[in-house]
């Protein structure tokens, strides 16, 4: 089991290498600080309180989406950029490690205030309209046997614990998914080797994160899929009495290598790439901040952390899945009302291909309807002149 101490500092960094621009440096703004700025603007969306109330909830999860991107990419180039010894200062002045810890510090600001926001005034708010997280001490005795056939059918066959111990190598924990850290111990005195600490991946791309639980008319009442298997630890470690149990997740380096050779297929580089994304270097833990110091030291260690990569959370991990959250509460009345797109009028009352003759078309989504496309592509596919017909996609949505 590795040590339970967190790492101590590091020997301070080489002097920045001078900037080779021409101009002061303070005429520029770090472009790593300029995007968290953006994103920023993005949270006091969240925090307008003249915003319909699951809007504000889905800004948080956009910003936290937004935040996911910018450790996989950016933060995770700053630590490349650190390892290979760089210390050129960019022409705002910081070399990559001055960069890198005034974003861990922006970032820890943020992530506070997210949290604060969700939890001191989205919550308190989304309970007054009878929509509520239930916590596990919160079941009702209905809701409690609701979650227990729910736990035995849809959970259990899909939840498999990884033990942790010198027989058994700490687990890859995959990018972006909530884990389960549980620390047991055995009922019963055994000669037989046993764990201590176990994995426990959550299933969030097969069930939904939040559960929808059985309640009065008029309530919308719903349980964290992490909570509702901390309910059911005791089925899943029959024999051992569950010591802790806390939320983990790790966001890594999303860096995409492309083989450039002519001999390598595209499509297989590709796909061999986004495999190897979820085995990048971890560049930043998410957890509960009740897990204990021992246990944070040994994902520390076996993660290759600094302390600046540790985000301790209050009330729940990863805010992103809040859009499976918006998505789930049919209120309309707090949400933004829908504005139907509008038909492209280059395009009605004729054929596509005499409108597009006549002059340029400019279609702008989501205000004009997807329609025209569509429609697009489907008299391409049937004009007999048409020889191929290729696209790019970018950014398609899940559904």
């Amino acid at each position: 089991m590795p040590g339970s101490t967190l790492p101590l500092p590091q020997s301070p960094p080489a002097p920045p290498k001078p900037s080779s621009s021409p101009y002061p440096a303070d005429a520029f703004v770090n472009r790593e600080l300029s995007w968290l700025e953006f994103n920023r603007r993005v949270l006091e969306e969240a925090q307008d309180p003249t915003l319909p109330l699951l809007e504000r909830v889905k800004f948080l999860a956009i910003f936290s989406s937004n935040l996911d991107e910018f450790f996989m990419v950016r933060v995770a180039e700053l630590k490349r950029r650190i390892r290979g010894g760089d210390t050129t200062a960019g022409p705002d002045g910081l070399s990559p490690a001055e960069a890198l810890s005034a974003v861990a510090d922006k970032i820890h600001r943020l992530v506070d205030a997210q949290h604060r926001c969700f939890l001191e005034e989205l919550g308190p708010l989304l309970a007054a309209e009878g929509v509520r997280v239930v916590r596990p001490k919160e079941v009702t005795p209905e809701q409690e046997r609701f979650l227990e056939d729910y736990f035995r059918r849809t959970l259990l066959p899909v939840l498999t614990p990884l033990a942790i111990d010198p027989g058994h190598p700490f687990p890859h924990l995959a990018n972006r998914a909530l884990c389960l850290l549980v620390a047991v111990k055995p009922v019963a005195a055994s000669v037989l080797p046993h764990t201590t600490l176990t994995v426990v991946h959550i299933p969030g791309q097969v069930v939904p994160r939040f559960v929808p639980l059985p309640g009065p008319p008029g309530q919308h009442a719903f349980m964290l899929l992490d909570d509702v298997i901390r309910l059911q630890l005791p089925t899943l470690y029959n024999g051992y009495e569950i010591l802790s149990c806390h939320a983990i997740r790790v966001t890594r380096d999303a860096e995409l290598p492309l083989e450039r050779k002519r001999t390598v297929d595209l499509l297989t580089s590709v796909e061999a790439g986004v495999r190897e994304r979820r085995m990048g270097d971890a560049v930043r833990l998410q957890y509960d901040a009740d897990l204990p110091p021992a246990l944070l030291a040994t994902l520390v260690d076996e993660l290759e952390l600094q302390p600046d990569d540790l985000y301790a959370g209050t009330g729940f991990t990863a805010f992103s899945d809040l859009f499976q959250f918006y998505a789930a509460v049919d209120l309309p009345r707090l949400k933004d009302q829908p504005h139907p797109a509008r038909a492209l009028p280059a395009f009605e009352g004729t054929d596509i291909w005499s409108a597009i003759r006549s002059g340029d078309v400019l279609a702008h989504h989501p205000y004009h309807s997807f329609d025209a496309v569509t429609r697009f592509v489907s008299d391409a596919a049937d004009d007999p002149r048409v020889l191929a017909i290729k696209m790019t996609l970018y950014r398609v949505s899940p559904t």
